[in-house]
């Protein structure tokens, strides 16, 4: 599945390429490391857009359980990220992130997920703490 048609980004802000798995509680995604992603440097891609690459993966777990409801995307809100820690600088290019979310809470809009990016071989995980209005 394109994650494009799940999360409420456009190009050049998008940082996933495809959904691989989901479920009630889980989703998993991948992105190539290209050279037209934003933020993009002669290096690669930094490591610090970690925290959007999860986010957005956590917007498409939300849109596709939204799609289910025939509702499309709506904004999320990152409230804070919590025990993330990035053993390197940059992804290569030409490289391909696996990106995981579990869902740990969520009610009334309110939500945590624990995030991981797996990449080469490192691991980057993150507590993520997430908002999403109802719509008025």
């Amino acid at each position: 599945m394109q994650a494009i048609d799940y999360i409420p980004h456009q190009k050049p802000m998008v940082f996933i390429d495809t959904i691989s798995q989901v479920s009630e509680n889980y989703i998993e995604a991948t992105l190539e490391i290209t050279s037209d992603l934003m933020f993009f440097q002669q290096e690669g891609l930094p490591t610090w857009v970690s925290i959007e690459i999860m986010a957005q993966t956590v917007s498409a777990y939300a849109g596709f359980q939204g799609h289910q409801s025939n509702r499309a995307p709506r904004i999320g809100y990152l409230l804070g990220t919590r025990k993330m820690v990035l053993p390197i600088a940059y992804f290569a290019l030409g490289k391909t992130l696996k990106i995981r979310a579990q869902r740990q809470y969520f009610h009334e809009g309110l939500g945590q997920f624990l995030c991981e990016i797996e990449y080469e071989d490192h691991n980057i995980s993150a507590l993520l703490s997430v908002y999403e209005p109802e719509k008025e």
